[in-house]
């Protein structure tokens, strides 16, 4: 008898011990652990041990106190686990309301509001989630996973997740209402506040909190004996192998399921005084408690209440049928969540754990090459570029995206210190099939985590590094050789390979990067490159100063240089040495530089003498064929070019560029870099930088069309592509567009003087400038949903409205719907500044007065329309402050663009200027468009083709000074606006037929927006992104 008992009490152990064991990854995210209670998910971790199921990255069974991410409470403070790209089977977010001063390793009774210590999901750890929603993998969320401290744009993701869209309440049971026992003494002070009456509540009772901080209380007067029900439909409860209509004690919030199924749904018993209650606040006796949503790529279920959440689990889980006994034998109490826990909560999750697919993980990590102790990731051999995959080296040919990080209202090295901004856009830079990012300088540390972490994802299709080592500019007395200038920049070189292999902290500095750089992203590094633009001057200067230098190094050398090029070659044996020596590791070095100083002498970059010396292209150069490779150079060298179609002139002006042909026709593009790699004998060339700007300015002119500027957006996709055919064509290894996104840091030479203060032209966006344009990802101002200043007219015209952004000037027309646009003219007068200055004629045919002088017209006609400038107010003409005249006179604007030019051979090459009036159609989805009219007139001129220096703080243009050239930023003069005056007229056969607005008192007119201090923007994918992502798709 004695040996029967004992049987049957072994025997569920030794089914236990016979269980075949199973192995998961399952991501743990707990957030709320103030104390080692662990409470929000051992519940969760003793149904995993029960089941069998060890970890797979362990190998053990779960750990309650260490497999988890999230918050880790210790004796004397905490740690903070992150979230860790390993490819889970299984995610459940336990909680993330997050550790409160008052709640950290302490019993807070009263359940008052403390100072936040750790919690919400954040935007990154939405990332990393996101990023595994994939091959039917489960992800299970309980209560309180999406509101505060969470922000409302991780909340939404969340919601779609999911399938539900919260209300905004949540609410609870207690078993007593009483003050000081188990209400938080915020609730009752919200409540007081709210009703102006004391708490007085006694007995059991639900509390419903709304978002807002509003309280609804339901005791005992208000509800049955039942209270809180989970109801199963009937076709689940077989599935999950449930207690049906089982009570819920504790926390719960109030859904509406949008694309999902109830599972179970939450049932109130209420009497009709308590129904009432929830019916002034819109809330329902039935709500949903288990949703599940099941699409291609995931499964996901939703908890609406604190299911996992229990006071204590038994210490053994090694028992066959435990789970099935507590489940008949646990009863419901008014205090505790356990007949719950064991009649629904274990039985489901076991159903949904058991249903879970094991992911298969391949061994993607990034191979490493052990070269005679030297590690390798990437090579250059016969003039190829490889990496290593798959045990073996294979070639890859280049398709990158230069990034530069300066978002509007900040400097190029006022970086985001965030990761989501770095791993939103290399999500969008891996889906346009890039295999490449190239960044100048060193980055914020956040930077290389964040490129870790998507590599770590994404391990079949990384995205590789390309780490730039950039020179200070403007060196003392134009000498790279300076030994202070030489100094910095091999510190810094030191400081960039430290950062690769996540190995430094760098001091706080002015001007660059710093931080703790613990992220190694040694193997997805597969390049550095050494300089940058140099300017001819400097490379004179040190030739000049340095005669003789030359270099030798170990692994690269310039015996037979100029002092610039033995400067280069120093450098670059310098990265190499310090990686190989420091960490055994060798990567590709390579010199940048740009066809201002490449070795051609170009024909069409004569001064009228006959001379270069004044010309500042084609007067230096640094050639790549007098460097040699030293004898412990493993990885190799190459060169990494920046090569535009519209700059310098002689891309556009060399008569034998026009002779190449690809299958569109003529391109010049493909004529230079045809020429330039025929005298790259010795190396491997990259074209690291080409692009095209959009916007609506233009600083070159192409013969292709191929303009430095104002392009649309799809020119300049199709334009991209054209070029990096080419530059695959002709053999060079590949091509990185420039750049990412728009810039509002950047300046060229067509507006630098106009951005004044220069110190505040990142508060805006100047549509006029190519620089700030060439982004594949627009970084854009969004225009008001609501004028700022408007008039109503009886007229033609109906309407004039008005609004402003930190890019344009936006005029909307409302007209009446028979207007004939072909055969009526309408003369928009545009006075800037200064009601007694500028022309107060619309036109010199129309005697008609304007109530102010204008500095600008508009004129429209058949969907055709012209900005003119005022001729003392023209900066075509060199001409920068308005004055008063009667005329009716207004001038086409257009500045110089492509000077004039002498051939080697005396040949005169004309100047060419730009068109800086047409205002070009479209519907404002493209960047390079003015006009549009459909209901209304749209217009939106760019600031800066206004005068407005800038728009921030009202400053325009006023300098009656003559000039033969744009000075240097800063220089000109200008004032502050008090607004301006936007009026008009509309003319038939010369007659005038409406004036608007009716109102003409200045007063009334003036147009007077907000400044700012910091811009608003949003991000938007160009046209051209999905041409290229199509592009890349198939180039290998």
């Amino acid at each position: 008898m004695i040996c029967f008992l004992l049987l049957i009490v072994m025997l569920p152990i030794l089914l236990f011990m016979k269980k075949q064991t199973s192995y998961l990854n399952i991501w743990i995210i707990d957030k709320t652990v103030p104390t080692r209670d662990f409470r929000e998910h051992k519940g969760l971790v003793w149904v995993l041990n029960n089941m069998k199921i060890k970890n797979r990255i362990t190998k053990d069974y779960f750990d309650y106190k260490k497999d988890y991410f999230g918050f880790h409470p210790e004796e004397n403070g905490y740690k903070i686990f992150e979230i860790q790209p390993n490819n889970p089977d299984f995610i459940y977010l336990a909680d993330t309301y997050g550790v409160y001063t008052d709640d950290f390793n302490k019993d807070n009774k009263e359940g008052s509001k403390s100072e936040l210590i750790y919690g919400g999901l954040t935007e990154e750890e939405l990332f990393k989630i996101k990023s595994y929603l994939n091959n039917g993998r489960t992800i299970v969320a309980e209560f309180n996973t999406i509101e505060y401290p969470t922000n409302e744009k991780v909340k939404k993701e969340m919601e779609d997740i999911f399938g539900f869209k919260w209300s905004g309440w949540i609410g609870r049971y207690f078993a007593e209402l009483k003050r000081d026992i188990e209400v938080p003494i915020w609730v009752i002070e919200n409540y007081e506040k709210q009703y102006n009456k004391k708490w007085d509540f006694k007995g059991n009772g639900f509390v419903f909190i709304s978002e807002n901080n509003e309280i609804v209380v339901l005791d005992k007067n208000d509800f049955n004996k039942q209270k809180l029900k989970v109801v199963f439909d009937d076709k689940y409860i077989n599935e999950f192998n449930v207690i049906n209509k089982v009570n819920f004690n504790y926390w719960f919030e109030i859904i509406n399921n949008k694309d999902s199924e109830v599972l179970a749904k939450f049932v109130l018993d209420l009497k009709d005084n308590g129904i009432k209650k929830l019916e002034g606040y819109n809330l329902k006796v039935e709500f949903p408690a288990v949703l599940r949503k099941i699409t291609e790529d995931y499964k996901a279920y939703y908890f609406a209440g604190d299911f996992a959440d229990v006071k204590s689990v038994p210490s053994f889980y090694r028992f066959v049928g435990y789970d099935f006994i507590k489940k008949i034998l646990s009863f419901n109490t008014e205090s505790s969540q356990d007949a719950f826990y064991w009649k629904v909560y274990v039985p489901m999750m076991k159903k949904i754990i058991k249903d879970a697919k094991t992911i298969n993980e391949k061994n993607l990590s990034q191979e490493i090459y052990n070269y005679k102790g030297v590690k390798l990731v990437s090579r250059i051999r016969d003039n190829e570029f490889q990496i290593y995959k798959d045990g073996a080296w294979q070639k890859l040919f280049i398709k990158g995206v230069n990034l530069g990080l300066a978002t509007p209202g900040k400097w190029f090295t006022q970086m985001p210190d965030n990761e989501i901004d770095y791993l939103r856009w290399f999500d969008m830079i891996g889906k346009m099939n890039a295999n490449v990012v190239r960044v100048y300088t060193l980055v914020h540390p956040s930077f290389y985590k964040a490129l870790r972490t998507y590599n770590e994802i994404y391990k079949e299709n990384p995205l590789f590094l390309i780490q730039e080592a950039w020179p200070d500019e403007n060196p003392k007395d134009h000498n790279y050789l300076d030994k202070d200038n030489l100094q910095s920049f091999l510190k810094e070189i030191g400081y960039v390979v430290d950062a690769i292999h996540g190995n430094v902290e760098i001091p706080k500095r002015v001007g660059k990067s710093y931080g703790k750089y613990e992220a190694d992203v040694s193997k997805w590094t597969i390049a550095f490159l050494v300089g940058r633009e140099l300017e001819p001057e400097e490379v004179i200067s040190t030739n000049q100063k340095n005669k003789g230098y030359v270099y030798k190094g170990e692994y690269i050398s310039a015996p037979n240089g100029e002092a610039t090029e033995a400067w280069l070659a120093m450098t670059c044996d310098y990265l190499i040495k310090y990686e190989d020596e420091k960490y055994k590791f060798q990567h590709p070095v390579a010199i940048v530089s740009w066809p201002t100083l490449d070795p051609i002498i170009h024909r069409t970059e004569f001064n009228k003498e006959g001379k270069k010396e004044l010309e500042y292209n084609d007067k230096a150069s640094v050639d790549i064929n007098k460097f040699d490779l030293g004898e412990k150079n493993i990885a190799g060298f190459f060169g990494a070019y920046h090569i535009y179609p519209n700059y310098p002139d002689f891309m556009n002006n060399e008569e034998h560029y026009k002779e190449y042909q690809d299958e569109y026709g003529r391109l010049m593009y493909g004529g230079y870099i045809r020429e330039f790699i025929s005298q790259h004998k010795k190396f491997p060339a990259l074209v690291a930088e080409f692009g095209l700007a959009t916007g609506m300015g233009n600083a070159h002119m192409n013969p292709d069309g191929y303009n430095h500027g104002g392009v649309d957006e799809i020119t300049q996709g199709e334009g991209i592509v054209r070029m990096m055919k080419a530059i695959k064509r002709e053999g060079y290894i590949g091509g990185i567009i420039f750049e990412w996104m728009d810039e509002w840091a950047k300046k060229t030479w067509i507006t630098e003087p106009f951005m004044i203060p220069y110190e505040r032209h990142v508060l805006w966006h100047n549509a006029n400038d190519p620089e700030q344009n060439y982004g594949i990802l627009a970084i854009e101002s969004v225009k008001p949903e609501k004028a700022d200043l408007e008039f109503l007219n009886d007229g033609i015209i109906k309407k004039i409205s008005l609004f402003n952004d930190e890019t344009y000037l936006y005029i909307e027309l409302e007209y009446d719907k028979n207007f004939d646009f072909k055969n009526n003219e309408i003369i928009i007068g545009i006075d800037t500044y200064d009601r007694l200055r500028g022309d107060f004629k619309y036109s010199s045919k129309i005697d008609i007065k304007a109530p102010s002088g204008m500095e600008f017209v508009i004129k429209i006609k058949d969907k055709e329309a012209k900005l003119l400038a005022h001729p003392d107010y023209n900066i075509g003409n060199m001409r920068f402050s308005s004055r008063k005249t009667m005329n009716g006179i207004f001038e086409e604007i257009r500045p110089l663009i492509n000077k004039s030019r002498v051939t080697m051979d005396g040949k005169f090459i004309p100047e060419i200027r730009q068109d800086g009036s047409t205002l070009r159609y479209g519907d404002f989805t493209d960047s390079s468009h003015s006009l549009y009219i459909s209901d209304k007139i749209h217009i939106r001129i760019p600031w800066g083709k206004l005068n407005v220096t800038d728009p921030s703080s009202h400053r325009v243009l006023d300098d009656s000074r003559k000039y033969l050239y744009y000075p240097e930023r800063d220089r000109f003069k200008t004032t502050i606006t008090d607004g301006f005056v936007i009026t008009g007229i509309v003319i038939s056969n010369n007659n005038v037929i409406d004036v608007f607005p009716e109102k003409q008192n200045i007063k009334d007119l003036i147009y007077k927006w907000k400044g700012w201090e910091e811009p608003a923007y949003r991000e938007r994918l160009k046209k051209s992104y999905y041409i290229i992502k199509e592009f890349f798709k198939d180039l290998n």
